[in-house]
């Protein structure tokens, strides 16, 4: 990861330091994200300290659309300073909306960074006249980004580019922290067992049931930290409990499954964050709830098939990523396979809980 720093363009960036150039004029900072979802979140957390850190006398406000599911996430976030919804034009709607917020708004932004690289956001944004805009649109940004193969990237790679464009160093301080309040703690201990001391959480669903992996191997998996002595706990929205119910029918020792037995905690993300907090690891899909977990430093195991991990993997040093590299991934998830989703399929339960326990092993040794 992180390639593109060694080019030559980019390390006369870090020796120029033009960032250091802006801090005396960069009082507000806005960061266009436009609408995206948990991973979106999860995945900025690191990319908003890095910048926190090279402008600390700077607000820096998000800048689109927080679904009301992940509201209490973003407020987790420490290195945000607030909030600024805004919905770009689109096709010719919201034009009388843009006019007025451009009324009310035009000139207030010092820096505005556009992490989207679509240049008609650019042009909008452009049109709110920030003293600075940093942005992929070359016409449309105060420091052209080099040419770079995006489609290509991480979508980590991809914010960051922008920040090193400007010098800053994006490889320190990557560590993603969120502050869970006291209230969730207290609901996470109101739902996990008191004596138990091992949990292991499966996070079986996502926002697109094509990137499922079986539920049986879900539940195969489960049995096998069951028999390791774990507790295992379901994670998900109450909207997927018909899934987590499967799941555990299918189980041997019977999960905890939170969306069944505690809806209304469930229906509020901090409440799986606290509960994540307390495991030793997740096993999950390629979703937002597997960045949430490795957001948290639990150990994260995350099975990929239709999409690929070089573009949406979690980040981290405690993830493993299992995915079987099929000529036709990834893929517009219309399988055409003889193998129906052999790409999910293929991966093993048992292949994945080896993986799994030798990890343990591993850290348990180094902490030694």
């Amino acid at each position: 990861m992180f390639e593109f720093l060694n080019r030559h363009d980019f390390q006369k960036y870090k020796k120029d330091e033009i960032y250091k150039r802006l801090q005396k004029d960069v009082k507000e900072i806005a960061v266009y994200k436009g609408g995206g979802g948990l991973g979106d979140l999860v995945v900025a957390v690191s990319f908003f300290k890095t910048l926190k850190l090279a402008f600390p006398q700077a607000k820096i406000k998000y800048m689109g659309i927080i679904y009301p599911r992940f509201k209490r996430i973003f407020d987790s976030i420490p290195y945000i300073d607030g909030y600024i919804h805004y919905e770009r034009p689109d096709k010719g709607k919201r034009m009388k909306e843009f006019f007025e917020y451009r009324k009310n708004n035009m000139g207030k932004i010092d820096l505005l960074i556009d992490t989207q690289r679509r240049w008609e956001t650019s042009l909008f944004l452009k049109l709110l006249k920030p003293k600075y805009m940093l942005s992929g649109s070359m016409f449309l940004s105060n420091w052209t980004i080099p040419s770079l193969n995006f489609k290509k990237m991480h979508i980590f790679e991809q914010m960051f580019a922008l920040p090193a464009r400007l010098g800053i160093d994006v490889t320190k301080n990557m560590n993603c922290e969120l502050n869970i309040a006291d209230e969730f703690v207290g609901n996470a201990d109101k739902i996990l067992p008191e004596n138990d001391e091992k949990f292991a959480a499966l996070m079986p669903s996502c926002g697109m049931e094509f990137k499922n992996w079986p539920a049986e191997h879900f539940a195969k998996i489960g049995d096998l930290f069951a028999n390791l002595g774990y507790t295992t706990i379901i994670l998900g929205s109450p909207n997927d409990i018909d899934l987590f119910k499967s799941i555990a029918y299918n189980m041997k020792k019977e999960p905890i499954i939170p969306a069944e037995s505690y809806p209304e905690f469930a229906k509020e993300l901090m409440n799986d964050a606290a509960i994540l907090q307390r495991c030793e690891i997740a096993v999950g899909n390629d979703s937002g709830g597997m960045h949430l977990a490795s957001c948290l430093g639990v150990v994260s195991a995350t099975i990929f098939g239709p999409t690929t991990p070089r573009k949406f993997s979690p980040i981290g040093p405690r993830n493993i990523i299992f995915y079987n590299k099929m000529t036709c991934s990834p893929c517009r998830f219309k399988c055409d396979r003889k193998i129906f989703r052999e790409c999910l399929n293929g991966i093993t339960p048992e292949a994945v809980f080896a993986s799994c326990v030798q990890e343990l092993k591993k850290e348990r040794a180094n902490e030694q």
